[in-house]
């Protein structure tokens, strides 16, 4: 039977092995929570061991968001290990919300339009002949 006593994890490890257990207490093979679930074997192996690195691959918390709802424990399982990771990143981090530079250069994307536009004039002037033959053809089918 499945203890519904609410747990929260702060360690890999520690949710890996209960995740495992449980998947044992239901009588549930790993080749039938991949087959059903549409994760790879050796993911679910790594999350059982404890293994999987969820911080740098964040596709790997879905699969295992997915992995603890198939085994009915959403209720169950409070994960608290990634957001004080994650808030520590952020403080290390040196991450602008404005850029001085992007002020002192607001018309770039306008200077760069123009030149598109006056590249484009200098093309179309160098291959005039071919644009002139190419409207002769099309006078002479119509």
């Amino acid at each position: 039977m499945i203890n519904t006593e609410v747990k929260i994890f702060t360690d890999l490890k520690d949710l890996g092995s209960f995740l495992k257990k449980n998947r044992e207490l239901q009588n549930i093979k790993i080749e039938e929570v991949s087959k059903l679930l549409l994760i790879k074997i050796d993911i679910l192996y790594k999350f059982e061991k404890g293994e999987a690195n969820i911080e740098q691959h964040s596709h790997l918390k879905g699969f295992l968001n997915s992995y603890i709802k198939f085994l009915k424990l959403e209720n169950v399982c409070i994960l608290k290990f990634s957001e004080a990771k994650k808030v520590s990143s952020l403080e290390k981090s040196n991450l602008q919300l404005e850029s001085t530079e992007f002020k002192k250069n607001k018309y770039s994307s306008i200077i760069i339009l123009l030149s598109l536009i006056a590249i484009s004039f200098v093309y179309l002037l160098s291959n005039k002949k071919a644009y002139l033959n190419l409207y002769l053809i099309g006078q002479h089918l119509n």
